[in-house]
């Protein structure tokens, strides 16, 4: 690996990069997933202003339990996916592009407000970026 990082040392740093970025985002997902699951009315309550009633805490849960485990998922992916990496990192990109638009759409609609959404629409649209960057060949 050293060998082949000194032959192409931007490369080898772009695929750190991307490394990184997959472990950052899990962790991140990781982080919203527990606090939905757990935090359920405090998480929709500052994420959306929405009153949190049981049926959105439940559902909640249901989205915490997606995020953890696709937060797992993107921690993982630098160690099995090996020269993969990059196709699964522009699938990342398009997600993300999706989470973006989405959150934007929302914001813009008056359905959601407060700094949770925002902070939301600015990290998701840091990642698609990122994602985009790191996994181009």
């Amino acid at each position: 690996e050293i060998s082949a990082c000194l032959v192409g040392s931007e490369m080898c740093i772009r695929d750190r990069n991307l490394s990184l970025l997959f472990k950052i985002q899990g962790v991140v997902l990781i982080v919203n997933g527990l606090g939905s699951l757990f935090l359920g009315s405090i998480w929709i309550a500052l994420g959306t202003g929405w009153e949190a009633t049981p049926d959105l805490i439940t559902f909640g849960q249901f989205t915490g339990v997606v995020l953890f485990v696709v937060g797992i998922w993107s921690w993982r992916f630098p160690d099995i996916a090996a020269e993969n990496l990059k196709s699964i990192g522009m699938l990342f990109a398009f997600g993300s592009l999706l989470f973006t638009g989405i959150i934007l759409f929302h914001i813009v609609t008056g359905v959601i407000a407060g700094a949770t959404p925002y902070v939301n629409v600015v990290l998701t649209a840091l990642f698609t970026l990122a994602f985009y960057i790191y996994s181009r060949s």
